[in-house]
């Protein structure tokens, strides 16, 4: 079975530290092994990130210039995206976007939406749905509580973030420590942040998203990346970012839409927390 996003795994790569690499990457459709009794190390969960809040010193680590046009890449290291021409006016509006974008997100200390997700392969000519509620609460705590597939849940508690997918297998629970991280769990500065420096941006055509008029860009990685362009719908009144998509190497595309935000309300705290249920196993990734 697919994984459910790119959200997963941008999540928990970010709560380990890391960036995500196909190498290490489980394949599409194929749900992480479980560990032999007799060794300790845990299998990769699903591609994804954490990020650095804005709240935290965390902020996304300074990315290499591009090669030059014609310059083969180091061995083993993804080619830098060819950048195509575009024009002056274009580009200065997709900065100032990104900047009031930037702005806004800062200033957002909790905020609860629905989402909606899919999955296109192309190369398996498949499609996955899949939906549910989100919650966040700056700086370390995030849960993504699944209606469909029911039960899957991803959850940030301000210690570990937890994967639990008994949709693909009810025995394993994935348990990653947050301070590998920076203690900071993020998911819209994770695509936005310092978004100017790590992509070049084009505004491209607007559209209507949950019923609110958006502006649509293209960011196009200037450093090494999980995915090889990234799209999203930013709304034209409060400049909250209200879709992502993500399409990868082999042309996979992953989209995750939020619905119904709301921002800045209260949240408890035992919304984010978890016990893994009784037969379970839990794996230290």
């Amino acid at each position: 079975m697919m994984k459910h996003s790119a959200v997963a795994a941008m999540l928990v790569l970010a709560a380990c530290g890391g960036q995500e690499s196909s190498a290490d990457s489980p394949a599409e459709g194929v749900a992480p092994k479980r560990a032999p009794a007799a060794e300790a190390p845990v299998p990769a969960a699903q591609p994804v990130t954490p990020v650095a809040s804005a709240d935290t010193a965390g902020a996304p680590a300074p990315v290499s210039a591009p090669a030059a046009p014609g310059a083969p890449a180091a061995p083993g290291t993804p080619a830098a995206p060819a950048e195509a021409p575009k024009s002056a006016a274009s580009l200065d509006d997709a900065t100032e976007i990104l900047r009031r974008t930037e702005a806004r997100a800062d200033g957002i200390r909790t905020l609860e939406a629905d989402f909606v997700q899919s999955l296109r392969v192309p190369l398996l000519n498949q499609t996955q749905n899949s939906a549910g509620k989100m919650y966040q609460r700056k700086p370390d705590r995030f849960l993504m509580r699944f209606t469909q597939p029911a039960g899957d849940v991803m959850v940030a508690d301000g210690r570990y973030f937890w994967l639990y997918y008994p949709s693909t297998d009810r025995t394993q629970v994935i348990r990653t420590s947050i301070a590998k991280g920076g203690g900071s769990v993020d998911l819209q500065r994770q695509f936005i942040g310092d978004a100017a420096r790590r992509f070049v941006a084009t505004l491209t055509r607007g559209e209507t998203v949950d019923g609110h008029d958006s502006y649509a860009l293209t960011l196009v990685p200037r450093q090494a990346s999980p995915y090889k362009v990234l799209r999203i719908w930013v709304d034209k009144d409060d400049y909250t970012v209200r879709r992502f998509e993500t399409t990868e190497e082999n042309e996979s595309v992953r989209r995750v839409e939020l619905r119904n935000i709301r921002v800045n309300g209260t949240i408890p705290d035992n919304l984010f927390s978890f016990t893994p249920p009784q037969g379970t196993q839990v794996f230290d990734q």
